[in-house]
């Protein structure tokens, strides 16, 4: 019961902070004329989502060329943390830019901005889907003395938590509990948002609402499914 009441009252700030946003949506007229500012929007996010790609792509070769490059005077601890965090650094670019050149070229479909800029969005899109398949295959040139798992074989992020060490699968597990309880918070807070914005706007966004209370439903059931059946 005390944990089920520390559960609840941890949603209190988040609910809180999304009425406020929500507030502050309600009294700002100027998001009603968003479509004539799309375009300047789509710019900038388009030339973001390009220089974070091409800032996650230019990890990846270095990455790559470093890994490769091991000799008797190599520090292996040091190449080690290397490794490690600019894999980290690598996948989280060409996963922002992924995300923001989706955004974008949504954005510049739907309010019909200029061909060349949902053109472009798509082009970055390609490239960061085809960086982000092609991450994974690093590990075997940064850990050649580890069996890991192909990234071509099948439930490969499976495999690879299994070939992981304890300290490894720590670190995960703990950083995947935090990023659940972040997801979580941040979908809820955009549900209260996307709400006041329909209020304010008078545009519905029904649609949205239902996408992402299904999204916090089945997210937690799968969650809570997963410990549950451990018991």
């Amino acid at each position: 019961m005390g944990k089920n009441k520390n559960s609840f009252l941890s949603f209190i700030p988040y609910f809180l902070g999304g009425l406020i946003i929500g507030m502050f949506i309600l009294n700002f007229n100027a998001l009603s004329s968003l479509g004539s500012v799309a375009p300047a929007l789509c710019i900038t996010g388009l030339v973001a989502s390009v220089i974070i790609t091409v800032l996650g792509i230019s990890g990846f070769f270095q990455l790559k060329g470093r890994a490769s490059i091991r000799d008797a005077n190599t520090d292996e601890d040091e190449l080690d943390r290397y490794m490690y965090r600019k894999y980290a650094d690598t996948s989280l670019s060409i996963q922002t830019g992924l995300v923001l050149s989706i955004l974008v070229m949504g954005v510049a479909i739907i309010q019909q901005t200029d061909a060349w800029i949902y053109i472009a969005s798509g082009i970055t899109m390609i490239a960061a889907l085809l960086f982000l398949f092609l991450l994974p295959t690093l590990l075997p040139v940064m850990y050649p003395e580890r069996n890991l798992p192909s990234s071509n074989e099948p439930d490969f992020a499976d495999k690879l938590l299994r070939a992981s060490d304890e300290g490894e699968r720590h670190v995960m597990l703990e950083g995947l509990y935090k990023t659940f309880n972040t997801m979580n918070a941040t979908l809820f807070i955009g549900l209260i948002v996307l709400m006041m914005y329909s209020i304010s706007t008078g545009d519905g966004q029904i649609f949205g609402m239902v996408v992402i209370a299904a999204t916090l439903i089945i997210s937690n059931v799968k969650y809570v499914l997963s410990i549950r059946n451990k018991g």
